[in-house]
């Protein structure tokens, strides 16, 4: 059996959605498949409720195990330095992996985020990755300002028990440059680069739902289609005169504007939008609302002004997780176009 620890650089890297394509990606070579979240660190001394992440991978992966073994222990990052201290917390954590490992090919372990924010985190992986004999992909996240040389050192922390790294959301134009100038150079160090994936924003959706909780929005109509998925977000400012050409440029969109501009509002749903987002607490005006409706376009209704909010929309965006049914078959076909399966394969077969 084999082990395989996706750990990421940053937070919102990427881990549930690769543990989610490798894992559907066996299951389709007739490989029997496991999940195991070994840590979850919280914010508060009591973590209730089941892991979104580990719910929306049990399903997607149709795992026969109880959810919550999936993700068995929680804590703060205090505590965590605490427990791993524990001569006894190794034990404990073989025998929750145990209980899911059973009779599998190969277990997926999520692991922990922001290694290049905390080496502390770093050590923990490490020593997580010991004690449940595992290898390790780490994603990369790229920027114009990305700290290659840095991330190679981290990486080579986990020293033999690394396989490799992944390198994520890298814009279309900046996909031939980091081919040939970004992975040459982590080839140079030893590690291999299992893909460069680009960037791609159904990926980094969020739902309208989720737009409405995070922004405790009342949505006016339209719930049926609160699953919908929003990729991008515009704003209608009182200083031009946004019309059907201006909201055209962006698909999929989430348009934010106040109330009381109806014409702003009819000019977005001329266009691709998923929903409207009205600032001020002003409701809108008929027209707009039996529009709307006759599209299936949710309104939604906030008391925030539109900065306000719109800085509340960049956070969710921010946020965004790997929890949508939508999501599943985009994310194969990235992978299958840019991620080296074969390699990898190879390299588990090989510990």
């Amino acid at each position: 059996m084999s082990n395989l620890y996706v750990v990421a650089w940053a937070q919102g890297g990427g881990k549930t959605a690769l543990c989610v394509g490798i894992g559907r990606h066996l299951q389709s070579k007739g490989k029997k498949v496991g999940y195991f979240k070994p840590l979850l660190l919280t914010t508060a001394e009591i973590s209730l409720g089941i892991d979104k992440d580990a719910l929306f991978i049990h399903q997607a992966l149709s795992l026969e195990e109880p959810v919550e073994s999936l993700c068995p222990f929680r804590f703060t990052t205090k505590a965590l330095k605490a427990e791993l201290a524990d001569e006894g917390f190794p034990g404990k954590l073989l025998q929750a992996y145990n209980a899911v490992a059973k009779d599998k090919d190969v277990v997926l372990l999520e692991g922990l985020g922001e290694l290049g924010m905390d080496n502390e985190l770093l050590q923990a992986s490490c020593q997580i990755v010991d004690i449940l004999d595992a290898k390790v992909i780490i994603l990369l996240p790229y920027s114009n300002d990305s700290p290659w040389e840095r991330m190679s050192f981290s990486a080579g922390r986990f020293a033999q028990r690394l396989l490799g790294i992944v390198i994520n959301r890298v814009p279309q134009g900046k996909m031939e440059s980091t081919r040939t100038e970004v992975v040459p150079m982590f080839h140079r160090e030893g590690i291999k680069v299992f893909g460069v994936l680009p960037e791609e924003r159904l990926l980094f959706g969020v739902s309208v739902a989720e737009l409405a909780e995070h922004l405790q929005a009342k949505i006016l109509c339209c719930h049926e289609s609160s699953g919908e998925l929003v990729e991008n977000l515009m704003v209608g400012v009182l200083s031009v005169d946004p019309g059907v050409d201006y909201f055209a440029r962006k698909v999929n969109k989430a348009v934010i504007t106040r109330g009381e501009r109806p014409d702003i509002q009819l000019a977005a749903l001329a266009t691709s939008t998923k929903c409207l987002i009205l600032s001020g607490g002003t409701a809108p005006f008929p027209q707009v609302l039996h529009w709307a409706e006759d599209k299936g376009t949710p309104i939604l209704l906030v008391k925030e002004d539109t900065l306000s909010t719109v800085a509340k929309i960049e956070e969710t965006f921010l946020h965004a997780r790997f929890q949508q049914q939508q999501k599943l078959g985009k994310l194969a076909e990235i992978l299958e176009q840019h991620f080296d399966f074969k390699a990898l394969y190879q390299s588990l077969e090989g510990q």
